[in-house]
C-alpha cells in the first residue's frame, strides 16, 4: 500500500508537470510572455480538476495542497527556459507518454471521487472523471484560439471515456474490487492511447464530421 501511494504521488507529479509543459508547447505560435506561460500552465495543470470540485461542491484540491501549483509553475518556467530541447523528437514523445499516465490517472482519480461522493450515479462520475483529465487542455486551447485535441481524429478523449465508463461499471456492478477495476482502467486508457500515439489506430473518416460533410455536399453536386 505505501509503494502505492508513493507510486501515485509521482505520477501526480509527473502529470501536473506535463500538464504545465503543454501549455508551452501549445502556444509556440504565439508571440507571449513568461508571465503568460505561466498563467497558461498552471491553468492547464488544475482547470481540469478545479472545474470537478466546483460541480461536486467540495473544497478545490489544490487549495488544500498547494504543492500542484508550485509543480505547474516551476513547469512553466522550465519549459519556457528549455523550449528548444522539448521540441526535441525524443522529448516530446517522452512527454506525450507522461501526459498519457496523467490523463489516465487523473481521469479515475475524477471517477472515483464523484462516485464516492454519489454525484449522478452513474453517469456523472464518468463526465467528471473526463473532464478532470481534459477539461484544462480545452480551457487552455480556447485561451489560445486554437483546435482542441478534441477536434482531431487522434484518440484523446476517448480512450479516457471509455476507461472512466468501464470504471464506472464495475464499481456498480462488483464494487468490491474497485481497486482492480481502477488499475485495469487506467491501463486500458494508456494502452489505446499509446496505439494513437504510434499513428496504429485514429478515428476512422466516417467518424469524421468534416468527411461527413464532403460527402453530403458531393452528393448534392451530382
Amino acid at each position: 500500500m505505501y509503494h502505492t501511494a508513493i507510486l501515485i504521488e509521482i505520477i501526480s507529479v509527473l502529470g501536473t508537470a506535463a500538464f504545465a509543459i503543454s501549455a508551452v508547447l501549445a502556444a509556440e505560435k504565439k508571440e507571449i510572455d513568461l508571465f503568460a506561460v505561466m498563467v497558461l500552465g498552471m491553468i492547464t495543470a488544475v482547470g481540469g480538476g478545479t472545474i470537478r470540485d466546483c460541480l461536486l461542491d467540495v473544497p478545490i484540491f489544490w487549495a488544500q495542497d498547494l504543492s500542484y501549483i508550485w509543480i505547474a509553475l516551476a513547469s512553466s518556467i522550465i519549459g519556457f527556459i528549455f523550449f528548444g530541447l522539448l521540441k526535441k523528437k525524443w522529448i516530446n514523445r517522452f512527454y506525450l507518454y507522461i501526459d498519457t499516465f496523467a490523463i489516465a490517472m487523473f481521469g479515475i482519480q475524477g471517477t472515483n471521487k464523484a462516485w464516492e461522493l454519489g454525484f449522478g450515479i452513474p453517469a456523472g462520475p464518468v463526465l467528471l472523471g473526463v473532464i478532470t483529465a481534459v477539461g484544462g487542455g480545452i480551457i487552455r486551447d480556447v485561451l489560445l484560439q486554437r483546435p482542441t485535441l478534441l477536434f482531431s481524429k487522434n484518440l484523446y478523449a476517448i480512450p479516457v471515456t471509455i476507461g472512466c465508463t468501464l470504471h464506472a461499471m464495475m464499481l456498480m456492478l462488483i464494487p468490491e474490487i474497485g481497486s482492480i477495476s481502477a488499475i485495469i482502467s487506467i491501463a486500458l486508457i494508456i494502452y489505446m492511447r499509446h496505439l494513437s500515439i504510434n499513428d496504429k489506430i485514429t478515428l476512422p473518416e466516417w467518424a469524421l464530421l468534416g468527411y461527413r460533410i464532403q460527402k453530403f455536399e458531393s452528393y448534392q453536386n451530382k
